[in-house]
């Protein structure tokens, strides 16, 4: 989604807080899913933490001071979750009953067959500072500059980072080739 896209929002239509935000998880929530999918690579957590972005979008939404686009704003938000998730405890425990509902799903399926199979799988295999930025930047199609925003980071360190993963994957891919 380009930039121009991605500030078009009109947000003079809406004639309350809960129309803004149906349109905004209408309009961005697929993405949102896609990226927390990128961190958490489990989908029943990135539904979660979908769901929580836009939560935190509604409860903030009167406080947007919008310097960026809700675009910008809603993946931040969804990136500090992601965040935030890795931090916590509460990832680290396991729940059998859960186990037992996922045992015949494979996450990786969920994404295979828009993604492109193999490579994706093996941009998922990466550690998560590369998988991310490689996520957003060949499926997502954004540039350096609006990951390096998203992402909170300076753009030459989000180029570090895609140069870094391009050479994991090669050498991940060549594995794969020779077996």
């Amino acid at each position: 989604m380009d930039t121009a896209e991605a500030r078009a929002v009109p947000e003079q239509e809406w004639s309350s807080r809960e129309e803004a935000l149906d349109y905004l998880m209408r309009r961005y929530g697929q993405e949102v899913m896609k990226l927390a999918y990128y961190h958490v690579r489990d989908r029943y957590l990135a539904e979660d933490i979908m769901q929580d972005t836009f939560c935190r979008v509604y409860q903030k939404m009167d406080g947007f001071r919008k310097d960026s686009s809700y675009y910008t704003w809603i993946f931040q938000i969804a990136v500090n979750l992601c965040r935030d998730h890795r931090k916590s405890a509460y990832r680290r425990r396991v729940c059998l009953k859960d186990m037992g509902e996922r045992s015949g799903y494979d996450d990786a399926r969920l994404f295979e067959e828009v993604e492109g199979g193999e490579v994706f799988a093996r941009v998922m295999d990466l550690p998560e500072k590369y998988r991310t930025v490689v996520a957003l930047f060949y499926f997502e199609d954004m540039t350096t500059g609006r990951i390096a925003q998203v992402l909170g980071l300076r753009e030459n360190a989000v180029r570090t980072r895609l140069s870094r993963a391009r050479e994991k994957l090669r050498g991940l891919l060549e594995g794969l080739a020779n077996e």
